[in-house]
């Protein structure tokens, strides 16, 4: 009796513990293509914003967040001078409904609480990789993709 009520206290915390697949939803209200007129020379810079589901602070989160980043960027970011990928994980505020019901949300909460990563490209090559922790930016690591 005793192994059966083990295992099955087992199976409930590994059941609790298994992580949920990512899922990603573009915030495009959020993102643009901003131009800066300059010696008489348009300048591109280009952003993309996505909202990540069921995400969690562990490496297979930052190897999927990784990988959905390096996949969707933008095919002609060689156009712009600068092109970035936001990340911000899915919150009560943080979500495509209240932002679209409450904008200003974006600029009061989610830019400094929910962003997790930004990843840089200038001129269509590689930049970097930052991490977010509320306010606190580390340079993150290089991209470790699951592919």
């Amino acid at each position: 009796m005793k192994k059966n009520i083990c295992a099955f206290w087992f199976v409930c915390v590994f059941m609790a513990c298994e992580q949920k697949p990512l899922e990603f939803e573009k915030l495009e209200q959020f993102s643009n293509i901003d131009t800066i007129k300059k010696d008489g020379k348009t300048i591109l810079f280009k952003t993309d914003s996505y909202i990540v589901n069921n995400y969690r602070e562990n490496l297979q989160s930052e190897k999927t967040v990784d990988s959905f980043a390096y996949k969707n960027k933008a095919i002609d970011m060689a156009l712009y001078e600068g092109y970035s990928i936001i990340i911000y994980k899915s919150s009560g505020k943080t979500n495509l409904e209240n932002l679209k019901n409450n904008p200003k949300d974006f600029d009061n909460y989610t830019f400094d609480n929910d962003q997790i990563y930004t990843y840089t490209w200038g001129r269509g090559k590689w930049s970097g990789k930052f991490k977010f922790n509320g306010r606190e930016m580390t340079r993150g690591e290089e991209m470790i993709r699951e592919d």
